[in-house]
């Protein structure tokens, strides 16, 4: 005696072999993976800067910092950097001074705790300086000079509400000037900066289920 199979439940069976591995699927639990990406930010802010002239004493210079940072990893990133600071009196001598670096490395985030974030720094590139330097009673010697700086340092930033934060970092950076008998020589500078940062994109995680 042969006994043969309804089609409603031959269709029944069929569906359940197709729903059921649907079904493990979904009820399947497992650690998420995160999938990152990088983030990117831009600032810009507020710069204070001591800067030596060689042989002559230091002046204090003031003017704007801009920035963008892209990073590439939770822990350390690249950052490129322009900051302009001037001064209208350079030691007494009525002549005007400016400082312009271009500068460029890596920074890395040593600490990272729910909005606060600290972070070092090694930047090189170039450094324009415009300066004056005295010599003999009134007079003095003035040009500009362009040469491979360097600047090294860290800082702290805050999380305000949304992709807004505030910047505030402190660096030495490594310049050059002439002397009063027009030899180049090295100078010491400290630099100060207070910037307000836009994150353009914030580190994205993505969850997969496996």
């Amino acid at each position: 005696m042969t006994y043969s199979i309804p089609a409603p439940a031959k269709v029944c069976f069929f569906v359940c072999l197709l729903v059921a591995p649907a079904l493990a699927q979904n009820l399947q639990t497992g650690a998420p993976v995160a999938a990152t990406g990088p983030a990117y930010d831009v600032s810009v802010g507020y710069t204070y800067l001591t800067m030596a002239v060689p042989a002559a004493g230091n002046v204090n210079l003031k003017g704007l910092d801009v920035s963008g940072t892209v990073s590439l990893h939770p822990r350390w990133g690249i950052t490129v950097d322009s900051n302009y600071v001037r001064t209208p009196n350079i030691l007494g001598t009525k002549h005007i001074g400016y400082l312009l670096t271009f500068q460029g490395g890596p920074v890395l985030y040593p600490v990272d705790h729910g909005n606060t974030r600290m972070f070092v720094h090694a930047l090189a590139g170039m450094g324009l300086v415009d300066g004056a330097v005295p010599t003999i009673g009134a007079s003095y010697f003035h040009g500009w000079q362009s040469r491979f700086s360097y600047a090294m340092g860290g800082g702290v930033e805050q999380t305000i509400a949304g992709p807004f934060a505030v910047r505030v970092s402190g660096d030495y950076l490594r310049t050059a000037f002439y002397n009063s008998v027009g030899a180049v020589e090295p100078q010491n500078n400290f630099r100060l900066s207070t910037s307000f940062v836009f994150r353009l994109r914030d580190r994205q995680h993505k969850i997969v289920l496996r």
